[in-house]
């Protein structure tokens, strides 16, 4: 156990383990750095030194070492704010799925709908991921067993939102988006539910059935709806694909509307990682790899490749081994770096929960590496108890 005297404390200073002001209280967790705030209350309190059983994590004095620190202490501070907004999301989330239950409900009963309330959604789920674009962690946490198509329109409209914000989209831009990846499935309400929720392989007439339902959706929204043609374009078009593959009109390329493009991304993974009846939601890392094997000619690859860098190889709430054997779960990823994220650890070699705060940055844990990813399910893991 090493004693290091306070007044040789410097803010930044990173180590190996954590750093005790005592036996049971923890200045830092391994890995985070030391902030001026902590060196003045040390001083404050009138203690004189802390301990640690940590190396000095060294290499500041170099300018790209220098950037990849500052690089991490960003991903540490978006986190914090992450998981500050996480009630926030929840909040939002849920009464914008209800507000989109409702509008299903009307255009299953052939009437009249508004999205006033609707767009007071959008603009609140707009002012959170302004704050930070990763909130999008927490809407695979949201499961309403009682209208999955919703959830669906949701998470998708999250997803969405964030693409068009990374694109500089003004803000009505972005909540037009938003309002139009939220309606995709107006069509869809209108198809039997033998027919959406049917496990096995769908015959050509049920299969013509589900292909009419962006036409069916353009049409509900304009005549129930009075939605703007942009809006209900999404729609319409959200199955069209990059090289003429999808339907209804078979469109390609630039044919096909910038939003209704990224609802196609939006959509895709989205249905990827939820829950089915028929299996559990595929992990994230899973799903971002088949997006990329799948999607190569069905989206628009400027589009694409925006949405893979905004959930990284390994998106954040990736749960990961390393090759020590220890178990984390992804907070962040440095710029240009997207193999070796920053983890959180939360399990040791042993099988055992992790006691306090370790975290780890594998851009700079030369011998460390991730060996493979975990189904949170098989491991035993509730990401919901991890953010």
């Amino acid at each position: 156990m090493k004693r290091i005297l306070v007044e040789e404390l410097k803010p930044g200073m990173r180590f190996t383990k954590e750093v005790m002001i005592d036996s049971s209280n923890v200045l830092a967790g391994a890995n985070v750095p030391i902030q001026e705030s902590d060196i003045k209350r040390l001083m404050k309190w009138g203690i004189s030194e802390v301990t640690t059983e940590g190396q000095l994590l060294t290499g500041a004095a170099g300018g790209s070492s220098v950037a990849i620190s500052e690089q991490f202490n960003k991903v540490l501070d978006d986190y914090n704010v992450l998981i500050s907004l996480k009630d926030q999301l929840i909040e939002v989330h849920t009464r914008t799925v209800k507000e989109v239950s409702r509008i299903h409900t009307a255009i299953r009963n052939d009437r009249m709908f508004n999205i006033q309330e609707l767009t007071k959604c959008v603009e609140d789920i707009y002012n959170l991921i302004r704050q930070n674009r990763n909130v999008f962690l927490f809407v695979q946490r949201q499961e309403n067993e009682k209208d999955t198509m919703a959830v669906h329109s949701v998470n998708s409209a999250i997803y969405a939102m964030v693409i068009g914000l990374t694109l500089e989209y003004s803000r009505s831009k972005v909540k037009d988006l938003g309002i139009g990846v939220l309606l995709i499935n107006a069509g869809m309400v209108q198809i039997p539910l033998y027919i959406v929720n049917k496990e096995g392989d769908l015959n050509e007439r049920e299969l013509q059935q589900i292909k009419s339902h962006p036409v069916l959706g353009y049409q509900v929204l304009k005549n129930l709806g009075n939605i703007s043609e942009d809006i209900a374009q999404i729609s319409l078009q959200h199955h069209e694909q990059f090289n003429g593959g999808g339907y209804p009109k078979r469109l390609k390329g630039i044919e096909i509307s910038e939003a209704a493009r990224i609802a196609s991304v939006a959509d895709n993974y989205e249905a990827m990682v939820e829950k089915k009846s028929y299996r559990p939601r595929h992990f994230y890392y899973t799903a971002m790899k088949q997006l990329v094997a799948t999607g190569a000619r069905k989206f628009d690859p400027v589009i694409l490749r925006i949405f893979i860098s905004i959930l990284s190889v390994y998106p954040i709430g990736s749960l990961v081994e390393l090759n020590n054997k220890k178990i984390g779960v992804v907070i962040g990823t440095i710029k240009d770096n997207p193999l070796r994220p920053i983890v959180k650890m939360v399990r040791d070699e042993k099988g055992e929960r992790v006691k306090g705060v370790e975290i780890i940055n594998l851009v700079e844990e030369f011998d460390l590496f991730i060996t493979q990813t975990i189904d949170e399910y098989k491991a035993g893991i509730n990401l919901s108890e991890l953010f």
